[in-house]
């Protein structure tokens, strides 16, 4: 592949030739370093004369087509439910999930070259939309037999885990990771999975070590601060004096309820319904405190991010703003949150960008901020990476400040107390390094505090029945190494049979990048004992 003429980063270039090379991976890199261009130049170099579907949230398909422009202008592009960008021979078909079910005969009978699923967490669940999906990916119902279709398949996520390991089970599938094969087997391994009256519990976390090792098999993952040379991000959280008594009441009615909810029969419903009235009621009473600090640095001459859950407040922020203010919300089209995006961008006018958490959260380049503030907290700490970085990527020349508002006193130092504990989760299973065990232990006393934040994690288990909110997060994460595998000069590695001492399996490398097993185990699970010895002692280095 002849890269010169793309004017890539040193880090874009690995990329391209990590994804061209395996064919169906996954690029994690963080949020701005340009996932969207590598895998565009990836699939144009792999395959000058293929037709190519990207997959992406319905905020993006825009951007995509501009990208694709750029990397080569006289690219034939169609955008799904767009008007305007229709084309009647594409190379480039731009569909967003939720449209998937409406076009998926027509997709489905085209041979397909490559496919891309940018934010590809968005296939972490069984839902119709995964489904869908899938099955343009190639992947069968039936977890064990293997993928087919598209030659190239690039999942593009800057969170790969936005919550817990169980949401990484669907992205190894797409790639056609063996471990992928059985979700129980994944789930014993790697989820600290056990069953109670009502079923399976996958709500935790076990051998991280193991499974960071896995991920590596078939995920390139580079960090901002490991290629490029920006300038620093600071975070901090802001506590606000709450003075609006229905916030207090809110919060204390919401308090009283939940010790006296009986913890063997919760009430999902009732949970939800209780909490969103406290959320709304502390968005509400850090609103003039969220204003104040708008006013504030726009005094200073910098342009600056709101983020909140609620479409209230950025109606009462942009009322008082006027002009200097623009907004991005669920509501709008993609024609709208481009021309938001280049206004903020462009006009030294407009310094302020009003986002919903989701909508705004991805997609966006909005490097002219210096400074984000969140006026409320969600539960999900990926969604608050997403946004953070839509101005710390590439092109971002000075600190951004980033301020998180806290009501002081209220439930919102639970969710700040979540966020960092399952942020510290995700990086243990995406490092490099992975933490001692001394850290480990920590995180997990402090999850074991956050009581009602918990709760809400726990939906999927209370909805069908289950007692308590337990949620096992470390498990067996750093286990002792057993001793070295004999390993063949051919790059294989050989091990008796525990049964027959005439019969031996062998642990190789298979295309896709991925250790595989010759044994039964690993015919039936996509995972085995010996899979597991290889990649703790041969690839822990």
């Amino acid at each position: 592949m002849n890269l010169a003429p793309y004017a890539l980063y040193p880090h874009q270039v690995t990329g391209v030739a990590f994804l061209a090379s395996r064919g169906r991976a996954i690029l994690g890199d963080d949020m701005g370093l340009g996932k969207t261009r590598q895998a565009i130049i990836a699939m144009k170099e792999s395959a000058p004369g293929g037709v190519f579907l990207v997959i992406c949230p319905a905020s993006l398909k825009l951007n995509w087509a501009r990208e694709i422009r750029l990397v080569d202008p006289a690219a034939r592009i169609e955008v799904l439910g767009v008007a305007g960008h229709q084309h009647p021979q594409p190379q480039w078909v731009i569909v967003n999930y939720d449209l998937l079910t409406r076009h998926g005969e027509r997709l489905r009978a085209v041979p397909w070259t490559g496919v891309a699923l940018d934010e590809a967490h968005f296939i972490k669940n069984a839902s119709q939309r995964s489904s869908q999906a899938l099955r343009l990916l190639g992947v069968s119902d039936d977890k064990r037999a293997g993928v087919s279709g598209p030659r190239l398949v690039f999942l593009l996520t800057g969170t790969p885990m936005p919550n817990r390991p169980r949401d990484l089970f669907n992205l190894l599938r797409a790639v056609g990771h063996p471990a992928a094969r059985s979700f129980i087997a994944f789930a014993r391994q790697y989820c600290g999975a056990y069953r109670n009256n009502y079923g399976w519990v996958t709500d935790g976390a076990s051998n991280l070590a193991e499974l960071n090792l896995l991920l590596k098999e078939v995920m390139l993952r580079r960090r901002k601060d490991d290629v490029l040379e920006l300038p620093p991000k600071i975070r901090s959280w802001v506590p606000v004096q709450i003075s609006i008594e229905s916030a207090w009441n809110a919060n204390q009615d919401f308090l009283e309820w939940f010790l006296r909810a009986d913890a063997s029969r919760p009430n999902d419903t009732q949970f939800l319904a209780r909490i969103t009235r406290l959320r709304l009621a502390l968005h509400k009473a850090k609103h003039a405190a969220c204003a104040e600090r708008i006013r504030d640095v726009v005094a200073t001459g910098q342009k600056l991010i709101v983020f909140t859950c609620y479409t209230e407040g950025i109606t009462r922020h942009r009322k008082a703003l006027g002009a200097q203010a623009v907004s991005i919300t669920g509501a709008d089209t993609a024609k709208q949150r481009m021309a938001a995006m280049d206004a903020f961008q462009n006009d030294p006018g407009v310094t302020v960008m009003l986002c919903n958490l989701i909508a705004g959260g991805v997609g966006l380049n909005l490097t002219a901020a210096t400074h984000v503030i969140f006026q409320d907290l969600d539960w999900v700490p990926a969604n608050h990476l997403q946004a953070e970085d839509r101005c710390y990527r590439i092109g971002q020349k000075r600190q951004v400040t980033v301020e998180y508002l806290l009501a002081e006193g209220t439930l919102d130092g639970y969710i700040a107390r979540l966020l960092e504990a399952k942020l510290r989760l995700v990086q243990a299973v995406e490092a490099d390094e992975l933490p001692d065990a001394s850290l480990l232990n920590e995180l997990q006393n402090e999850l074991a505090r956050l009581g009602p934040a918990l709760l809400q994690e726990a939906k999927a288990a209370r909805a069908s029945g289950q007692e308590g909110t337990r949620l096992d997060i470390i498990g067996e994460m750093v286990a002792a190494l057993p001793a070295d595998a004999p390993l063949l000069e051919t790059g294989a590695w050989e091990f008796p049979s525990s049964k027959d001492p005439k019969k031996s399996y062998r642990v190789s490398f298979g295309r896709g990048g991925h250790l595989q097993c010759t044994c039964p185990g690993f015919e039936y699970r996509g995972e085995c004992r010996h899979v597991r010895e290889v990649r703790k002692t041969a690839l822990a280095i």
